[in-house]
């Protein structure tokens, strides 16, 4: 909703537009506020660089020059799930700044990530950045249900602002200061310095686990929150099951992506893949995240239920294929599995 109120605000500013640049992330939410505010998206997808899926920068500033005073806006992405790479804000701001064209960045939980900070910062320093909006959950540790709203100059906050209607619940508000109050200023910064060791720690961890049973984690070094390992060792048509089997053991913050060409529509668009942000074919991956509040114990007890839901996996199909074959038949359908802690 912060989203689309942010281009709502812009629609007398640009009276001829009727498209959203919008690089491609596969986030229902962010798509839908382009239609919620009454335009269409552009959608540009990511560009392979090597493990990574990084910004189409070329594409972005085609479609800029031969619409011109269409795009409303470019939306931008700055956190997002491995190996999806946070997009090249400072460049889109560039491109943005040349032909006058505002720049709205979606920084869902990159307020955590010192490094996405500097990076907006940077992008406002060589280019155009009108608004960026931050979800209070992930990045100020309430309940769900807010946004923040910030920009570089009061101008641009006060637009938006002032195209609020008004009229809807305060508690979001009033849970951030209450939160900040009780955090104070130490605390509050303390809990990003403490994300970045756990995130250090945590891609330490899963690069050993990968090595240990022949997988490896993507390399997207500008990713400082997400994770990504390859799911080889499993065959495709079982990772779904296996993802639940994670979910059953309480592994709630993993996600296994598995690759399809079946085709997604969303407010009728089409997405081949949806959930790899990209349409390329993959051999499957594991996603894990490290966003702030995680502790050690936490952290120690997603590889201890990781590492033991994994062994009994392989070792369940294993078993499930082996009384196939002595039978003379083919496993045609998912054997029962033993979802119980071991």
């Amino acid at each position: 909703m912060s989203l689309s109120l942010c281009m709502t605000s812009w629609r007398r500013r640009r009276p001829k537009a009727r498209y959203v640049i919008w690089l491609r992330i596969d986030q229902k939410s962010s798509l839908k506020s382009i239609y919620h505010a009454g335009y269409e998206p552009i959608i540009v997808e990511p560009v392979r660089d090597k493990d990574a899926l990084i910004t189409n920068v070329e594409s972005v500033n085609r479609i800029v020059e031969q619409r011109g005073e269409e795009i409303l806006c470019v939306m931008t992405t700055t956190s997002c799930f491995a190996p999806r790479s946070p997009d090249n804000i400072e460049a889109i701001s560039a491109i943005c700044a040349a032909h006058d064209v505002p720049h709205l960045v979606n920084n869902a939980y990159g307020l955590q990530s010192e490094e996405t900070v500097r990076k907006i910062a940077a992008a406002h320093e060589c280019g155009r950045v009108d608004a960026v909006v931050q979800s209070l959950d992930k990045n100020f540790q309430v309940p769900v249900g807010g946004a923040l709203i910030a920009g570089f100059k009061q101008s641009h906050i006060q637009s938006i602002a002032q195209a609020y209607p008004g009229r809807a619940s305060s508690v979001p508000s009033r849970d951030l200061v209450l939160t900040l109050l009780y955090q104070g200023q130490s605390v509050f910064l303390e809990s990003f310095s403490k994300q970045r060791q756990m995130f250090l720690k945590m891609r330490r961890k899963l690069t050993s686990f990968s090595e240990n049973i022949g997988e490896c984690v993507y390399d997207v070094p500008e990713n400082e929150i997400s994770l990504a390992m390859t799911l080889s060792t499993i065959p495709p048509t079982k990772q779904t099951l296996f993802g639940s089997v994670l979910f059953a053991r309480g592994i709630t913050g993993a996600r296994v992506v598995t690759s399809t060409q079946n085709k997604t529509t969303i407010e009728g668009c089409e997405f081949v893949n949806f959930g790899s942000h990209t349409s390329e074919q993959h051999g499957g991956y594991l996603n894990i995240a490290c966003s702030i509040g995680m502790t050690e114990n936490e952290l120690e007890e997603l590889f201890t239920r990781l590492t033991s839901s994994y062994a009994k996996f392989v070792r369940q199909l294993a078993n499930s294929e082996q009384r196939a074959v002595s039978s003379g038949r083919r496993v045609t359908s998912n054997p029962s599995f033993d979802l119980e802690n071991d």
